[in-house]
């Protein structure tokens, strides 16, 4: 991608099937919805520090994706964006961002650990839902609400802290959480 480009625009990459790398020029500020989503063989991609949202289901199915770092200019992930992304092992949210969204990880099954920076206030529905290798996270004190079915079906979970701050915790938050042996 040139470097006079200055944002990825919705569904820029939609279906491109056989897109194994991308490398994201310093100047892009946002990464459009649907912009790589089912991009079935991309393993990697570097999103610059220029970069400050990301839209809803930018990566969705995404399934050889393995690692990303978002750098610490993101404030924003919009729902969707790495959901089935099945290979996606590490991931760094950084500082900036506020929310999770709906299902920004749900069945990304080889997802290991995750840690949750204390900037974010709230976790949303199905966020983590069917990350079935997750074994521990933390939730920061800044976190006031965990959604409906957060982290349904993550049946390598077995241990969770809840902070005091946390004032709501929806349906099915932990549903199926086969593992869980204390909270």
């Amino acid at each position: 991608i040139p470097s006079s480009v200055t944002s990825i625009g919705n569904s820029a990459f939609y279906n491109c099937y056989l897109l194994q790398s991308i490398n994201i020029p310093d100047g892009v500020t946002s990464i459009s919805s649907y912009a790589f989503y089912n991009c079935n063989s991309l393993q990697s991609i570097n999103i610059p520090s220029s970069v400050t949202s990301i839209g809803n289901t930018a990566f969705r199915s995404c399934y050889l994706l393995q690692s990303i770092n978002i750098p610490s200019s993101v404030t924003s992930i919009g729902s969707q964006t790495f959901q089935y992304c099945s290979s996606l092992q590490s991931i760094n949210i950084p500082d900036g961002v506020t929310s999770i969204g709906s299902n920004v990880f749900s069945s990304c099954s080889s997802l290991q650990s995750i840690t949750i920076p204390s900037s974010v206030t709230s976790i949303g529905n199905s966020s983590f839902s069917g990350c079935t290798s997750l074994q521990s996270i933390t939730i920061p004190s800044s976190v006031t609400s965990i959604g409906t079915g957060a982290f349904y079906n993550c049946t390598s979970l077995r241990n969770i802290t809840i902070p005091s701050s946390v004032t709501s915790i929806g349906n099915n938050a932990f549903s199926y959480c086969s593992s869980l042996q204390s909270i």
